[in-house]
């Protein structure tokens, strides 16, 4: 239900472009601003920033009279929200190193205030998958902190073997 293994990564691709577009064109002073009226807590304006993408893809394909799959939604998400974290970077807000965490913190701020603003637009369904979604990624950290920490990439995750992004031509 959620996409086309086919076509997932192009919609993906083409979501995250747009929301790149907007966040190093036309936000970029309103993105610096608000990450430096929060230098103690970046992880809450990363989550802004990203929602506010999130929010302007949403309203501009619904106003196409489209939507976007909710998978798609969250991987174009976890792609702008890793480029807020390197501004944040950028910006000497984060370290260079080890700022995963408040980047990841970030990230699942902005799928709350997304999921808050679009509550009364979106379908059961589409809800019903973001909710899914986020649960799964909680589901993922919890294993991991468990585990000790371990990189998640070692673990194969049943879910990733119909997906082959060397489909193309």
């Amino acid at each position: 239900m959620d996409m086309d293994p086919q076509q997932g990564g192009q919609q993906r691709d083409q979501i995250a472009n747009a929301m790149l577009d907007a966040l190093y064109g036309p936000m970029l002073p309103q993105v610096k601003r608000i990450l430096q009226q929060q230098p103690d807590a970046p992880q809450d304006a990363i989550g802004r920033v990203v929602a506010q993408l999130m929010l302007t893809t949403w309203q501009a394909l619904s106003d196409q009279g489209s939507t976007v799959p909710p998978g798609v939604m969250i991987q174009a998400a976890m792609i702008a929200a890793q480029s807020v974290g390197e501004m944040a970077v950028k910006m000497g807000l984060l370290p260079e190193q080890g700022n995963g965490e408040p980047i990841e913190a970030g990230f699942m701020i902005a799928l709350g205030q997304f999921g808050q603003a679009t509550a009364q637009d979106m379908s059961p369904s589409q809800r019903a998958r973001f909710r899914e979604l986020i649960e799964g990624m909680r589901e993922a950290k919890g294993r991991t902190q468990q585990g000790g920490g371990q990189a998640p990439a070692q673990r194969p995750q049943p879910q990733q073997a119909p997906r082959d992004p060397q489909g193309g031509a």
